[in-house]
């Protein structure tokens, strides 16, 4: 887990800035593990509804103003695609992922030398996707299974998720 600052995509003049703990992890599934980067907002950043609404994280209002879908707490998981995002991770261990809404010069998160789980740069890689979570989901609390953890801050209505393209870069 590596603690960084983001600012997500934001119009001229929108400066919300928050504070990010990132996590990679996989996750076991029928068809294998699925490599996962887990984007979490620990402060809960909010950033008013400008419509009067209730107040969200400004890390969500960035992801879904980037095109992340929220995810819903059925039975299973639902991630939608997430077009235009793009996730890498380089030799040196510096994870970024970036919106279809970034300046070049800034991408949504960069975090360098994250750890990965052994074999999650292969998986990411061979698949050609990871899942990308961001809300408020605890990955610094205590341990506890982050599968309740994830289906939790969708039940909530926290969550934001999206099946990111991956590629190793060179």
């Amino acid at each position: 887990m590596n603690d960084v600052h983001g600012g997500g995509p934001s119009p001229p003049g929108d400066s919300h800035v928050f504070r990010l703990h990132v996590m990679l992890s996989t996750l076991p599934t029928p068809g294998g593990t699925v490599p996962l980067a887990l984007l979490d907002d620990p402060d809960r950043t909010p950033v008013p509804d400008a419509h009067g609404g209730e107040p969200t994280s400004a890390l969500l209002a960035a992801c879904l103003r980037g095109g992340l879908g929220l995810a819903t707490d059925a039975p299973d998981l639902h991630v939608p695609l997430a077009p235009g995002w793009a996730a890498t991770l380089d030799r040196d261990g510096a994870f970024t992922v970036r919106s279809p809404l970034d300046r070049p010069d800034r991408p949504f998160c960069r975090v360098e030398g994250v750890g990965a789980p052994p074999g999650w740069a292969e998986r990411a890689a061979a698949l050609g996707y990871v899942l990308v979570f961001a809300g408020r989901v605890g990955v610094a609390d205590a341990p506890g299974d982050l599968q309740d953890r994830l289906h939790g801050a969708a039940a909530e209505g926290m969550l934001a998720a999206g099946i990111v393209p991956f590629r190793p870069a060179s």
